[in-house]
């Protein structure tokens, strides 16, 4: 079984150099260590697990999110007692084959619906922050809320995801111009008094 921290890692309680800098720059977090070492513990009840290779644990909320290489969810997903396990301590088991590419990601969580458009932010510090244009007729559709996408995707992807239907994109744009109207017709009045 390969998890997100090396086996030996977690059978002597210490990251190696190579994990504690993948932790130090968010490729793992906290939970992939932890949930690592719950799986690890339960490896010899499941000896079927011998080839599972999990990329990613992530916890959203009520959700368990496992990002597994690609022809391993049959795998993981056959093991009924440790799925009803895993799913009592960690909540809904949601497992995605990876790698986990942001635009495939999001497809498999709107689905039926498609996505209009990913647009990327690079703040100055070099973190990046995707933003997801849904199309608004699609709302009904779609079984996560703008808010459950934004936790779930983001803990997948780690890092920041958010997600716009094009009615409050346009919205947006409609406030900051009426501002902006508001803002020129106050100038225009204040040139009046002060003549």
């Amino acid at each position: 079984m390969r998890l997100p921290v090396c086996n030996f890692d977690i059978e002597s309680d210490m990251l190696c150099a190579n994990c504690q800098a993948r932790l130090e720059r968010g490729e793992i977090t906290k939970f992939d260590i932890e949930f690592s070492k719950w799986l690890l513990d339960r490896e010899t009840e499941h000896p079927n697990l011998e080839n599972l290779v999990v990329l990613k644990a992530a916890k959203a909320g009520d959700r368990l999110i496992l990002v597994v290489k690609k022809k391993n969810k049959e795998l993981l997903l056959s093991e009924e007692s440790l799925i009803h396990e895993m799913t009592e301590r960690f909540g809904e088991l949601i497992v995605i084959e990876g790698p986990a590419k942001l635009r495939t990601v999001v497809k498999e969580f709107i689905s039926p619906a498609n996505e209009v458009g990913v647009n990327s932010l690079y703040s100055p510090d070099g973190t990046k922050e995707s933003i997801v244009i849904l199309r608004e007729a699609d709302k009904e559709r779609i079984k996560y809320s703008k808010e459950e996408l934004r936790f779930i995707i983001s803990a997948i992807m780690n890092e920041s995801v958010l997600f716009e239907f094009q009615d409050d994109r346009r919205k947006l744009v409609k406030d900051k111009e009426s501002k902006d109207e508001f803002e020129q017709r106050m100038k225009e009045l204040e040139n009046q008094h002060s003549r």
